[in-house]
């Protein structure tokens, strides 16, 4: 039964079938025939996998990245950065990578974060020299980032799954987050050196006080949403519904000409497709994930894994590796729900801290996101400037190794994780 569960599993995969549905469809014949459930059991579980308070904070945060890209906040606050940075040597595609950070914060959405960014920043990079697959690749790479610096979607599940404090994670993904930020910018600036790229002109003095006034609301949004949660004002979910309060009076305010209905639907369609696909794939995950648990997969792995003479370093890097290939193939929310019901007995067998665990895990979805052929962040990208895949692929490998030397960091130096939770 087992092996047929898996063999289901995989063939629905090969040929090409919806990833919820090839959880949802080897779960679900595992949980029929194999644990004896009623069929009623089957829609009970994608239920419950969708019917929790954390989770209610997911479609709140996108929402909010959507209207700040829709309404104009998002542009604002890039203008700011790129008049503040854009001079130096790198500076665009480093101000990008500052860009990324600030509205990854503020949206916890990679997609949403790749588009807004890009938008803006690939075309000034362009007609500064840049080539448009350098362009491409720090935008995608740095997009990534809004899964590490709070508020995270993926920290969000991570929390869901394993029954752990999602404000804990939050604050342990801020350091992980500026430095795998200072490392892209690194990587940015020696490529442009080597390159010897034209710079942006220096921007007035006025120009920046200016751009800083405009930018300012969007930027008070990142204290008022971490500062509420941190100093117990509201829950994660509750800061998430008060990032779309804010965002909204924030653009009625000072974004009127962009405070449009039209725009309002935009912003609503694409959260509403986001939320589904994220919804859907929980379901079918939770279905696969309670079949495995009731085969005794994780129990049995944990046992073989604390009985075998490997370090636990040398288990770390498997792990590694292991979540690294499934980034090549599936997307972040599966990975998320397939592996770690597996994985984090093991990992917590061999004395890693969870919080820890949890911001590497975040930081090889991050990698994954950007890793094809199934890069989500490369997807957003290309298709937005309607471009060849092989373009942004070939622009993202530089950053890509910055990601990997990022999260070997993170690993091993498990005080930047930790260190501001005691």
């Amino acid at each position: 039964m087992l092996i047929t569960f898996l063999i289901i599993f995989f063939v629905l995969l090969i040929i090409g079938a919806p990833i919820w549905l090839a959880l949802g469809m080897s779960g679900g014949f595992f949980a029929l025939y194999y644990m004896g459930l009623p069929i009623t059991n089957v829609p009970s579980h994608f239920f419950n996998a969708m019917d929790s308070f954390v989770l209610m904070a997911i479609p709140y945060f996108l929402l909010a990245g959507n209207l700040m890209t829709y309404m104009g906040t998002a542009r604002k606050m890039l203008g700011f950065i790129n008049n503040l940075l854009g001079h130096l040597p790198g500076g665009v595609p480093a101000a990008a990578v500052v860009a990324a950070t600030i509205f990854g914060a503020l949206s916890g959405s990679a997609t949403a974060t790749v588009i807004a960014v890009g938008s803006m920043m690939i075309p000034e990079m362009v007609r500064l020299g840049y080539s448009k697959k350098n362009s491409m690749g720090v935008v995608a790479a740095a997009g990534t980032l809004g899964q590490m610096i709070p508020p995270s979607i993926f920290m969000i599940l991570y929390a869901s799954i394993v029954q752990l404090n999602v404000s804990d994670l939050f604050l342990a993904g801020i350091v992980p987050g500026l430095v795998i930020a200072g490392i892209l910018i690194i990587t940015t600036v020696f490529i442009s050196l080597r390159e010897n790229k034209v710079r942006k002109e220096r921007a007035p003095f006025k120009d920046i006080v200016s751009s800083f006034f405009e930018a300012l609301p969007a930027l008070l949004m990142l204290v008022i949403v971490l500062g509420g949660i941190y100093s117990g004002v509201f829950t994660p979910t509750e800061a998430a519904a008060v990032s779309v309060v804010y965002v909204v009076i924030v653009s009625f305010l000072f974004n009127r000409e962009e405070f449009t209905k039209e725009n309002l639907l935009k912003s609503l369609h694409g959260t509403m497709v986001t939320t589904a696909v994220i919804f859907i794939i929980l379901g079918g995950a939770t279905l696969f994930a309670t079949s495995l648990t009731y085969a005794q997969i994780p129990q049995g792995i944990t046992e073989f894994v604390t009985s075998i003479s490997f370090p636990g370093w040398a288990i770390m890097i498997l792990v590694l590796l292991l979540i690294l290939v499934f980034g090549m193939f599936l997307d972040a929310v599966p990975i998320l729900y397939i592996t770690v019901p597996i994985l984090y007995p093991v990992i917590i067998s061999l004395g890693y801290d969870p919080i820890h665990f949890g911001i590497i895990m975040v930081a090889l979805l991050m990698i994954g996101q950007v890793t094809p052929p199934v890069g989500m962040s490369l997807f957003a990208i290309t298709g937005y400037f309607k471009e060849n895949l092989s373009v942004s692929i070939r622009g993202v490998i530089p950053y890509l190794y910055a990601l990997v030397i990022a999260t070997i960091i993170i690993v091993y130096v498990p005080w930047l994780s930790t260190f501001l939770l005691k």
